[in-house]
């Protein structure tokens, strides 16, 4: 005889069980509070924002759409679709260059043979100890003094390739180093016998490469994608040290731009646009954490790597 629904019920919300869900609906409401107020303070004018004492729910006496519309069309204040447009095209190229070159590299040093491929590897490997910051003033050097480039030569000096979408297109690709050792670390537990079958199938070693182990790599090649994708999507450095023209910046480097007007006497900053802008930086990653953030379990799990 089956137990009434109602005695299941009781038995699944116990004091302990309803004592847990209300301790994470609590912890959630913490962890959600900037995004509500980031959205809530989208609707504030400047005026009214510098004005008003915020409350810890922040709701405008008159809340207008100026800064929502701004982030979709743009405004005077800020040109959204370019900035939107830079950082989509620099998210998509530098993804795309970190799969394949760090596919290609994995394939190398988990597959060839070649004198001093360990000792490579580990010097690859310690480049990742050194912090980002210390390579910016020698990465700006590099991008000034880019021969015969904004009117350098071999005996005069002039601006490089700053200021241009060369700092992009030369700057971001790279060889992505823990996308390449996840790689070769995915490859070593394919057997090398996979490989000897398709050579004596006729394979030859593009196809080996692209229709044999690309496909057994593709929870490690999303990984890769998704993290590339985040780290550009949110790059500010590269952006605000490298370029100064407008219509060059991303939405990390162009919301400090924007929030720069204050620095000139009495002006009022558009803290709400400024919020609303971040708010356009911050939900598109949230969104891709949420939709693949199985395809970063998974592609760490394949590598055997263990958290």
């Amino acid at each position: 005889m089956a137990e009434p629904f109602w005695l299941s019920l009781r038995k699944q919300f116990t004091p302990i069980h309803l004592l847990g869900h209300a301790v994470l609906f609590g912890v959630g409401l913490v962890l959600l509070y900037p995004l509500i107020f980031m959205i809530l303070a989208g609707f504030y004018d400047k005026n009214e924002f510098m004005t008003t004492v915020l409350r810890v729910i922040p709701i405008p006496e008159e809340p207008t759409l100026a800064n929502y519309r701004a982030l979709i069309l743009g405004s005077k204040d800020a040109a959204v679709s370019t900035y939107m447009t830079n950082s989509l095209i620099r998210t998509a190229y530098n993804t795309f260059w970190a799969l394949l070159t760090s596919f290609l590299a994995g394939y190398v040093f988990a597959r060839l043979k070649f004198k001093g491929r360990e000792q490579l590897f580990l010097i690859m490997l310690a480049t990742q100890m050194i912090p980002g910051t210390l390579a910016i003033i020698p990465t700006y050097l590099e991008f000034a003094r880019f021969p015969f480039a904004g009117g350098n030569s071999i005996f005069t000096g002039g601006t490089g390739i700053l200021n241009t979408w060369w700092v992009y297109l030369i700057g971001g690709p790279a060889i992505n180093i823990m996308g390449t050792f996840l790689v070769k670390q995915s490859l070593e537990k394919v057997p090398i016998e996979l490989d000897e079958a398709a050579i004596v199938d006729g394979a030859g070693t593009l196809r080996i490469i692209f229709q044999i182990l690309l496909p057994l790599q593709l929870p490690i090649m999303a990984f890769i994608a998704i993290t590339t994708a985040l780290g550009t999507w949110n790059d500010f450095i590269t952006p605000f040290f490298y370029t100064n023209s407008d219509k060059l910046q991303t939405l990390p480097s162009a919301i400090t731009r924007i929030s720069s007007v204050g620095a000139s006497p009495g002006a009022v900053i558009n803290y709400p646009l400024i919020i609303t802008l971040s708010l356009g930086i911050t939900v598109p990653a949230m969104l891709i954490f949420f939709f693949f953030q199985k395809y970063i379990v998974q592609g760490l799990a394949n590598t055997g790597i263990k958290g």
